[in-house]
């Protein structure tokens, strides 16, 4: 008899499986680079199934007992806040809580992705390593409660937020469940004139969407070397640089006093007024109409940058 192959895209096969008990998913955001649930309950138990992509698990609490069985081999898990099993696209999986399941996040990566990282890395022919959740990885769980926290939210920061996180978990994976390991190759260096070059693209494209993939097309570097070049750059990821450039701009806009608070967060690539005033307020320590405000009682000469960028 045929296993049943786990696809946590495909909502049929993920309830058959894994049953009730999602309390928040990236479904609803239709997130490409990775799939992401927040699970809670007390007993859980699957049947012997085939994951589809890889996949990882966090244990957010309390501490639990659960039985696994990986690629044929059994073994019990005592299960702290930050264990994280790694089982491999294709891997036959199986679990069994033996005490309340408690809290669990829930990603997978698409093996093309996980293939392009690891030839972006240096590694042929990648092959994962299953692991147990018997060892806590802080990495894992920092990057998983940062995507929980992100759905929470609503998904303010849109598609890149997940595109960046799955290129970093890929390379996570790659890293630290591959065999035979192997050495990654060089990273390339971000010279000051691809930077500058990036700035002038990035002021010239506010107003629209600015995804990873754009970026790091404009300086012919793969999304996962770009990430890191660009922070070793910049000191900051390329979301972070990106947000900062729109609020910059958006204050010069606000200064001016002549166009609307809406319009201004349509012309600095926020969609939503909402998320815009949000962020601008979380950056600039006051919402965009006190702002606004303010510089009617200072002359436009004595304007000061609000980042270094």
């Amino acid at each position: 008899m045929e296993l049943m192959r786990l696809d946590f895209n495909n909502p049929a096969a993920r309830e058959v499986i894994l049953g009730e008990g999602t309390v928040r998913s990236s479904a609803e955001y239709g997130w490409d680079a990775l799939y992401f649930e927040h699970r809670e309950g007390d007993s859980f138990e699957t049947v012997e199934h085939v994951m589809d992509g890889h996949y990882l698990m966090v244990k957010l609490n309390p501490m639990s007992r659960a039985e696994r069985r990986l690629d044929g081999k059994t073994q019990l898990e005592i299960q702290r806040r930050g264990a994280v099993a790694y089982i491999p696209n294709g891997c036959m999986h199986r679990v069994r809580y033996l005490t309340p399941l408690g809290g669990l996040l829930l990603l997978t990566l698409p093996s093309e992705t996980i293939d392009q990282v690891a030839g972006e890395l240096g590694v042929d022919q990648f092959r994962g390593v299953p692991a147990f959740a018997d060892n806590e990885d802080p990495f894992v769980l920092a990057a998983a409660e940062a995507l929980d926290r992100e759905l929470a939210d609503g998904n303010p920061h849109g598609a890149l937020f997940a595109q960046t996180y799955a290129k970093v978990l890929a390379a996570h994976i790659v890293t630290r469940h591959r065999y035979p390991k192997s050495k990654s190759g060089r990273l390339p260096a971000l010279s000051p004139a691809k930077l500058r070059w990036l700035d002038q693209y990035i002021e010239s494209t506010l107003s629209h969407p600015i995804s990873l993939a754009e970026l790091a097309h404009q300086v012919g570097l793969s999304e996962y070397h770009f990430c890191r070049v660009f922070k070793g750059a910049t000191g900051m990821s390329p979301y972070n640089y990106v947000l900062r450039k729109r609020i910059e701009f958006a204050r010069l806009c606000l200064a001016a006093d002549h166009t609307s608070i809406q319009d201004v967060a349509f012309m600095t690539g926020f969609g939503d007024p909402i998320q815009f005033a949000k962020q601008f307020k979380r950056l600039s320590g006051m919402t965009p109409s006190a702002y606004r405000l303010s510089c009617k009682k200072t002359p436009p000469s004595t304007y000061t940058p609000l980042f270094d960028i």
